[in-house]
Order: C-alpha cells, then structure tokens, then sequence
C-alpha cells in the first residue's frame, strides 16, 4: 500500500523549494551586484585612453589624479587643475592625447615611434584587480628651443630663469606639457630690449620659438658709426691734403693766390677748375667755391662703414649720398656753419665735397 505523503511533509518540501529558488536567486543578485560594482570598473579602468577622456569630460579630478602622474608623483591639484584646462582648451590636442593613450597601450610595453608626432605620456602596467591590468601616464618633459638675434639675451619661463642665449646654437629647454609664458630680455648699447611668447609644450615634440630683439638695442647711429667715420674721413682728407677737415674749410672763400701758395701750382688746370693728387679745386671769381677731396674708398666700403645713404641724386659733379640732415653734425661733431659737407660718388670712387 503506498505510503502517505503527511500535509507535513508536503510544506516542508514546497518551504525547501522556495528556499533553494531564493538562494538562486540571491546567488545570481550578489553575482550581478559584484560584477557591476566589482569587475566592470576594473573591465573599464583598463581602458586607459577612456578613462582620460571621461575624467577630462567630466572634470573628475579625483580620477584624473590617479590616473596621470608627474615626476613619478601623482599629480598635485593644482597640476591637475592647470593640465585639465590645457587638454580642455583645445578639442584636437586631447583627440590626439586620447589618440597617442589608445595606441601605446596597444603596442604596450613598445615606446611610442619616433614618427609619432606627439610623446606625452609614457605608460607604465600596474598589476590590477582580478585578472584586469592597469596603466599609469607618466607625463614626459617636452623640449623648447628658443633662439635669438641677440647674443647674451636671458630667457625666462614664468619670470623663472631659464638660461642664456648664444648665437651659434638655441637654448634648449625642458618642461612638463602645458601652457608657458615664454620672456625674454638683453641688454646692449645702453638699450634694454624685450618680448615674450605664450608657446603650447606638447602639441608638437619640439617645440621653437625665435626672439627679435636686435632692433630694440641697435646703436644710434652716432654711437655704431661716428667714432669709424670720423678717423675714416679726417684719415682720408689728411693723406691726400695734408691737413685736416677743419684746415680745409677754412680755404672755401680764399683767393686762387693763396691757395696755390699753399699748395702748389695744380698738376691740371680746366676752366675754373685745378686738380691736385687727391683733391680738387672750383673756383668762383678767383674764390675757392668747393672742394672735392678723395676718400680713397669704393662706394661698397664706404656703405661698410657709414651704412646705406637715404638716397642718391645726381648732379653735375657725380652722384650725391644723402645722408640725414644730421648725419655730419651729431656723428663728427661737424657743424655745416663754415660748410656743407657731402659725399660724392664718381667714377667708382667716393669723394668728400666741402662748399
């Protein structure tokens, strides 16, 4: 006879199934719950290259900390805030970040390629959670390159001293990446020239910039050529006269008589005009009127010395260099009271015109 199954027994099964599925149930909850809080984050921190950009999106500076790393140091908040707005700043430049971030950590632990035409982060695997890994950027110094038309400018970066320049070859810089306020400052003839640059550290590998700061310190013209043109024409003039430029013009005006007691009979004699070696003579009614004295110098040695004139004209004596209405005066200290004085070319060759 089959036995009875007790109302009993009946719960107490039906209580043991409920159970079971409960557990089930539980097992399968705590499982999700542990995967959801648990594995998917470590699924997702190993992606490195989406992890930056949603910490840049979301200005999550507590990940972004963790995450990049400055001097083997994780980033302290005001590196973090500094660095958050220069990725920010730019839509290419965090592109290419996230770009150089996705192929590093594909072709891990390879360096990035020389080709490439950023290098800002190095990454480093750190061991993760459960079989996931994890990665650190480590921010790479970028370089600079500054040069100058000056020789001896001081370059600063963020009114911090940075180095001196020469001409022979840049100055060459290191810094983290980001935005920097590139000065610079010399000091020549009496002058103080400056400049700075705002330059973007990481957008390129190298990054240059050149400072022209020539013209802020050139010479007067007085302080640059008086000195050389002034030994130049009174060396000139007192070789081929004898005397000085002074001595000459005090002959404008004397009769042809005296002249000639000083100097001599003239080797020729054209009209109102005499030719000495190294000089000429124009007479005025028997009055000297001018004189033309040989500076023995082509008009590319003479522009050497004296520089480029404003203008050339040409008259019936050659072709006149003018020069400021100052140019005799403030750089010889010769007034045009007695004179005026020009420089003449002709022929090939320069000439001083006292009249």
């Amino acid at each position: 006879m089959p036995s009875r199954i007790t109302a009993y027994e009946k719960k107490r099964k039906r209580n043991q199934r409920i159970g079971l599925i409960g557990s089930i149930v539980l097992l399968i909850f705590v499982m999700a719950w542990f995967g959801w809080s648990q594995v998917r984050p470590a699924a997702e921190r190993q992606q490195t290259d989406e992890v930056f950009k949603k910490a840049l999106q979301e200005r999550d500076r507590k990940t972004f900390q963790e995450l990049v790393y400055l001097n083997n140091k994780p980033l302290q908040m005001a590196d973090s805030n500094r660095l958050m707005d220069w990725f920010l700043a730019d839509p290419q430049r965090l592109d290419q970040a996230v770009a150089e971030i996705t192929s590093d950590q594909k072709n891990y632990p390879h360096k990035t390629k020389k080709t490439a035409k950023q290098d800002l982060f190095a990454l480093k695997k750190q061991a993760g959670r459960f079989w996931y890994d994890t990665y650190i950027l480590h921010l790479n110094k970028q370089t600079l390159e500054v040069t100058s038309d000056t020789e001896g400018t001081e370059i600063s970066i963020e009114d911090t001293p940075a180095g001196n320049l020469n001409q022979e070859k840049p100055l060459t810089i290191e810094r983290f990446p980001g935005e920097y306020e590139v000065s610079a400052r010399v000091e020549a003839n009496g002058k103080t020239g400056r400049a700075s640059k705002t330059v973007q550290l990481g957008d390129q590998k190298t990054t240059t910039i050149a400072f022209q700061l020539a013209e802020q310190v050139a010479p007067d013209q007085k302080e640059q050529y008086g000195i050389d043109i002034e030994k130049l024409l009174e060396a000139e003039v007192k070789a081929r006269t004898g005397k000085t430029v002074e001595q000459m013009t005090d002959y404008l005006g004397r009769s042809q008589k005296e002249m000639e007691q000083t100097f001599g009979p003239p080797s020729t004699r054209v009209a109102n005009k005499t030719t000495y070696d190294g000089f000429e003579v124009t007479y005025d009614k028997q009055e000297v009127q001018s004189l033309l004295i040989d500076l023995n110098k082509t008009p590319s040695e003479l522009e050497a010395v004296a520089g480029k004139p404003e203008s050339k004209a040409k008259e019936s004596v050659g072709t006149v260099w003018k020069y400021p209405a100052n140019f005799f005066e403030e750089l010889l200290g010769w007034l045009n009271i007695k004179s005026e004085k020009r420089v003449i070319e002709r022929s090939g060759k320069m000439w001083l015109e006292l009249r």
